[in-house]
């Protein structure tokens, strides 16, 4: 399995802009609810309506492209992108790229690279996810990250279209530097 992020993020450059569209539109959907109904949404009712949004976006738009499959692995909706050896799946993250909920068994077994019912060998494992600003509410970047056990391996922002110019690079990395204790 390759995890190197200047390897992988590259072979799915082309589909990065897809990702922020499908990320951004799903949350757009939730911000639209009226305020008196999302006041009564905590954090996770709040995920949870997300999601089911974005899930949406995403089976729609990742359903017209011929290399990639959905599937639905134990209740987690993943998407092998066939050419690339590479399974995304779809999460709120944190800056670190990391899922933010109660990790499932299925997300830990995701997480760890572990044998996946309908999956080819040892595909690499991508977290496309949405990070929301400080309050919990804004959408702040969509981001690419390398799931492990204890976290992201690496974290790259999708850089909007609207916000580079064609012929610059869409993702910066943005993993934070953490410190070793001897």
């Amino acid at each position: 399995m390759e995890t190197d992020i200047d390897v992988l993020m590259p072979r799915i450059e082309p589909y990065l802009d897809l990702f922020d569209g499908v990320l951004r539109r799903g949350h757009a959907v939730y911000e639209s609810y009226p305020p008196s109904i999302a006041i009564d949404h905590d954090a996770s009712a709040q995920a949870h309506c997300t999601y089911r949004h974005i899930l949406k976006e995403a089976l729609l738009a990742l359903g017209a492209l011929p290399d990639v499959e959905h599937m639905d692995i134990r209740g987690q909706n993943v998407w092998l992108f066939k050419n690339e050896n590479i399974v995304v799946r779809i999460k709120k993250t944190d800056e670190n790229g990391a899922s933010s909920n109660y990790p499932t068994p299925q997300a830990l077994a995701f997480d760890e690279g572990e044998e996946l019912p309908g999956l080819p060998a040892a595909p690499t494992r991508l977290t496309v996810g949405y990070l929301l600003d400080e309050t919990g509410m804004g959408f702040k970047r969509s981001q690419v990250s390398l799931p492990t056990r204890r976290g992201a391996l690496w974290c790259a922002a999708i850089i909007p279209a609207d916000l580079r110019a064609a012929e610059d690079q869409s993702w910066q990395e943005v993993t934070k530097q953490t410190r070793f204790r001897l």
